[in-house]
């Protein structure tokens, strides 16, 4: 840090979970009534992007996309990677052949129907573990599948136990199920997780529908049903906005595994993002998932430039403007707080935590004198007090005609002009 912190009495900064010379979060995390003693210390992470990444409408990974997207997620750090659904094409047979060749750490997953030939196909690529799935709400099991819960239970578990004797890991996964009633989900994942013994169960919020309260309750109550070896998994989209809370929910309700996608790609609003998820845990909570947060900036382009998707400019963490600065008494605050040793001032982490450029401050319609004095400061400019005001005026004047923050080339021009350069 530039400058020494000097702390505020009743307020201890340095050395505490919440601050650091990257991060300023909120000391109200970390208070035990706050559930900080629930936490895990570590959350695993089973990045969805290559297959219900694709479900995207209109997005296609072609078989070269798989393998450096794939590649690009085992550098990040991710436990698993689910590579889609070998039954689909041979395409993604062929993604999983090569990408299980280079002998990555994260799992290679496979996405499978409770179908025979879904389970051969995964089978035969070489997956290291198999998802079986499938819909856990009894009016999709009545008018889709046509099945009972015990077809439903008994089908389940004879694909588990068939992905077991040919030596491969398997879980669970049971989706719609926060539009089913509580008890039928409840005992059905009873059923297959004591007939079958997958390693782990997933319930999903396939349509973002279950508030965090819900989430958290739903786990609870499935961890008491449920063999504690039996691992938790959380599957969730972002209808309304609450995928991420959702998150926390579950892990405080004892998920311990979540799925995600970068930049949140996915079917309708998306899967919960994966940057959202790696950053939040670490930066808010100190649980770590494993993720080298430094990286999420550069796979995020990744996928973003592969996919010809791009997140919205205020977008958490990967989004474009997120980490520029134009209102005058921001860009004061901001100056203010960096001379007093506290970088992370207005906003709650430095983006080099998570491999992105900035702070940038802006200089626009709604900046302030402060602004412009922290401008041509930083050009190592002098300016007298008149000059400043001047300098305002006209960029207030221009910003308003473009609507729009201004470029470099036309604050020079700009400031050249008042100063007399021009």
């Amino acid at each position: 840090m530039a400058n020494t912190l000097k702390e505020l009495a009743g307020m201890p900064m340095k050395g505490s979970p919440y601050f650091d010379e990257n991060r300023w979060v909120s000391p109200l995390n970390f208070l035990d009534g706050a559930m900080a003693k629930r936490l895990p210390k570590k959350v695993a992470i089973h990045d969805v992007t290559l297959r219900d990444g694709e479900q995207t409408c209109g997005l296609v990974w072609r078989e070269d996309d798989r393998v450096r997207i794939g590649e690009a997620l085992n550098e990040l750090g991710v436990d698993r990677i689910e590579v889609g659904m070998p039954i689909i094409s041979e395409e993604e047979g062929n993604a999983v052949r090569r990408l299980k060749k280079m002998k990555l750490n994260s799992e290679l997953v496979a996405f499978c129907r409770a179908m025979p030939k879904d389970l051969d196909a995964a089978l035969e690529v070489g997956v290291d573990r198999i998802i079986v799935e499938h819909a856990i709400n009894p009016y999709l099991n009545e008018y889709v599948y046509h099945r009972t819960m015990e077809q439903v239970v008994d089908t389940v578990t004879d694909c588990i136990e068939y992905v077991k004797k040919n030596g491969t890991k398997v879980s669970f996964m049971g989706w719609d199920a926060t539009r089913a009633p509580i008890d039928y989900t409840l005992e059905a994942f009873k059923r297959i997780a004591h007939n079958a013994h997958p390693e782990t169960m997933a319930f999903v919020d396939s349509f973002g529908v279950g508030t965090p309260y819900a989430i958290q309750f739903a786990f609870e109550e499935l961890r008491k049903v449920v063999p504690e070896e039996t691992g938790l998994e959380f599957h969730v989209h972002n209808e309304f906005g609450m995928a991420m809370g959702s998150v926390i929910a579950a892990i405080v309700g004892g998920a311990r595994t979540i799925h995600s996608s970068i930049n949140g790609l996915g079917e309708r609003t998306g899967n919960v993002a994966t940057e959202q998820v790696a950053a939040a845990l670490k930066i808010l909570l100190n649980i770590d998932t494993g993720v080298d947060i430094s990286k999420i900036g550069e796979v995020s382009r990744l996928v973003q430039d592969i996919s010809h998707i791009a997140p919205a400019d205020n977008s958490p963490v990967v989004g474009g403007r997120l980490f520029w600065v134009e209102s005058g008494s921001v860009v004061d605050a901001l100056d203010r707080l960096n001379s007093a040793g506290i970088q992370a001032a207005m906003t709650p982490y430095m983006p080099q935590l998570v491999g992105r450029p900035g702070p940038f401050v802006k200089i626009g319609a709604f900046s302030g004198k402060a602004s412009i004095r922290y401008y041509v400061r930083l050009r190592g400019i002098e300016a007298t007090e008149e000059q400043l005001e001047d300098i305002l005026d006209r960029v207030h004047a221009e910003g308003r005609i473009r609507k729009a923050v201004l470029e470099d080339s036309v604050l020079e021009s700009i400031t050249a002009s008042v100063m007399g350069k021009a």
